[in-house]
């Protein structure tokens, strides 16, 4: 025990050392905010340079939308060593040039935060932004209120945060100051500083244990409705199963859950979370443990997964990540669609929910990438203009990059007998490239196919790059389900409307009136129509499949439903409406039909068990 002391503390000093010696030192004190804004102090690297450029980035890794965390900062100001003013202009929303950098001593400006920003003005999505709150939280995406100095963004930032010592920071960075109102954070890189988001607040703290890593769970509820304890255990489980399904050692050795629950609507309209390599911060609506329970799971059981891609398996385009100038990798399937595959996946192996579950939540997610979406384009062409040609077909990622998962994995267990799955292929990918070594945006398919049979060549050529229709009839009966493409019915439904996704509100939409029923066309929808809530219940796009699962169940003829959409008028302007009619059976062409077969083969049974079972529960 000693001996481990004293090398941490060796360690500590060496680290603190380097970082001393040409970093960026940062500087922000939470007890002097005011007017929701906060000061930042810049003790700049040493610069050759006569003239430099500081910038805040336009976007950063995850978000995969374009936000100019620059337009924030105000009262920019530069000095010298001696406190003398330097020269500095603004040249865009995120850049400031600086004459005589070679003398620059220190940089201050002033942050506002995001939360209350204009609804008007590009809002950002909640988990990428930060709030001031003096006396209550504070949640620092470091993004939104540090930059870097262009062609230095590899140097160490030391960060000096002064808060109230009643507040305590929850993060997966390591506190270096055991002072009750001073942390200090080390980072190698600036990658790092955007990677570490921080939340001050009174503790709310829990930690698990999963194999061997630490897990913390910081919860600021308003209401105090809900704790960290009460979702702690409402997520312990899920985690459990994580680590078993990741082979019961995790590539982290420590990660935080950062939750903050808002008591009101925040600007986007949207709830959710982003991830980071070791930890992943979240915005939802204040509710009680138990009404949480779902949401808080599903979300994270998503993020948990980008443990291993993409922290153990990314390109060079995320590694070397370019905040002037984001440029996106082809492969949003492996990042985002993988994950999300995963993150359902490791819920029916292990029991969390049922087999038949699970075959709803593939069908919903049929069901979207196919009316929701251009199913007709390549996604690897998706992947690549996801930031402005097909900014409106991201959300795909979530619906057709799992299926494309769904379907390799059920190819792959096939080709083994059962005795190589998808997560196999990802952890031999992870071996081969690993936190630390990024590859070629163009190799990675060649590597997969080094590692796999011929056939999945063909299926990345036919299906990734190219765009033919997923071959769910042929991959489903490997494992005796029955698929249907299309079927007549009379049924209850929500109307046959076509479902997508806005990425700007975060909010469903109805994105297609193409199928239409009678009940339908009773409710009154429309193309664009967001959905807000249904039957008076308020629904985060996660929750909207489970609930009209449930709703299906039970509704009987002459039942009221009643849907509240946000709907734009002629002039341009959204308002809310209320659409509702009385509830009946209306024919229906169902789509996407999937169901066990009722005569499944001996063969068809073992893949099934190897895809839905866990080897040991």
């Amino acid at each position: 025990m000693r001996k481990f002391s004293l090398l941490l503390t060796l360690f500590c000093l060496a680290l603190s050392a380097r970082a001393a010696d040409n970093a960026y030192h940062v500087a922000l004190d939470l007890t002097k905010a005011a007017d929701r804004r906060l000061s930042v102090e810049v003790i700049a690297p040493q610069l050759s340079e006569t003239e430099v450029i500081y910038s805040l980035p336009k976007m950063v890794p995850g978000t995969y939308s374009i936000y100019d965390f620059g337009r924030f900062v105000e009262d920019f100001k530069a000095f010298d060593r001696k406190g003398n003013s330097l020269e500095a202009t603004r040249i865009d929303t995120n850049s400031w040039k600086i004459e005589k950098a070679n003398q620059l001593g220190k940089i201050t400006y002033r942050v506002r935060d995001t939360y209350h920003a204009s609804k008007e003005d590009n809002p950002i999505f909640e988990p990428a932004g930060s709030d001031f709150q003096k006396d209550t939280c504070f949640v620092l995406n470091f993004h939104t209120m540090i930059g870097y100095f262009r062609n230095h963004t590899k140097l160490y930032y030391e960060l000096n945060i002064t808060h109230a010592p009643k507040f305590f920071g929850s993060t997966s960075l390591i506190d270096r100051d055991n002072s009750e109102t001073q942390d200090q954070y080390i980072v190698p890189s600036y990658n790092a500083v955007v990677d570490n988001p921080v939340m001050y607040s009174l503790p709310d703290t829990a930690h698990l244990k999963i194999g061997e890593s630490d897990i913390l769970i910081s919860v600021y509820s308003p209401g105090k409705k809900a704790s960290a304890a009460g979702i702690a255990r409402g997520i312990d489980t899920m985690l459990q199963a994580q680590g078993k399904y990741l082979g019961g050692k995790l590539p982290v050795s420590n990660y935080a859950f950062l939750i903050y629950l808002a008591d009101h609507e925040g600007l986007t309209g949207g709830y959710g979370a982003l991830e980071h390599s070791y930890g992943s911060m979240y915005y939802l609506i204040d509710g009680t443990n138990e009404t949480l329970a779902s949401t808080v799971r599903n979300v994270a059981s998503h993020e948990f997964f980008h443990i291993v891609t993409p922290l153990n398996i990314h390109s060079k385009e995320i590694a070397n990540f370019d905040f002037d100038n984001p440029k996106m990798s082809e492969h949003l399937w492996l990042y985002e669609g993988s994950t999300e595959y995963h993150a359902h996946s490791v819920q029916v192996r292990y029991g969390l929910i049922s087999q038949e579950e699970y075959l709803s939540a593939i069908r919903q997610a049929m069901n979207e990438a196919q009316f929701g979406f251009n199913d007709s384009l390549s996604f690897t062409e998706l992947s690549l203009g996801a930031l402005d040609k097909y900014k409106d077909q991201y959300t795909n990622v979530y619906a057709k990059g799992a299926l494309i998962s769904m379907c390799l994995d059920l190819k792959l267990i096939k080709d083994s007998e059962g005795k190589y799955r998808l997560m196999d292929l990802i952890n031999d990918l992870a071996k081969t490239y690993g936190k630390d070594k990024a590859f070629q945006d163009a190799e990675l398919f060649d590597k997969i196919y080094s590692l796999t049979k011929p056939d999945i060549k063909q299926f990345f050529m036919d299906h990734v790059i190219g765009a033919k229709p997923l071959p769910f009839q042929e991959v489903l009966g490997y494992a005796g389900v029955d698929y249907t493409k299309a079927k007549k019915e009379a049924s209850y439904s929500f109307g046959g409307f076509g479902v997508g996704f806005n990425p700007e509100t975060q909010r469903l939409v109805v994105s297609s009136l193409k199928n239409l029923n009678a009940f339908g066309k009773n409710m009154g929808y429309q193309e664009g129509d967001e959905l807000l809530s249904v039957n008076g219940k308020k629904l985060a796009p996660a929750e909207f499949s489970a609930y009209k699962a449930a709703w299906l169940k039970t509704v009987k003829d002459g039942d009221k439903l009643k849907v509240v959409v946000l709907r734009k008028g002629t002039n341009g302007k959204t308002k809310k409406k209320t659409l509702q009619a009385k509830v009946f059976k209306a024919e229906t062409i169902t789509f996407n039909v999937i169901s066990f077969s009722k005569t499944p083969t001996a063969e068809q049974l073992k893949i099934r068990k190897a895809w839905l079972e866990a080897d040991n529960k």
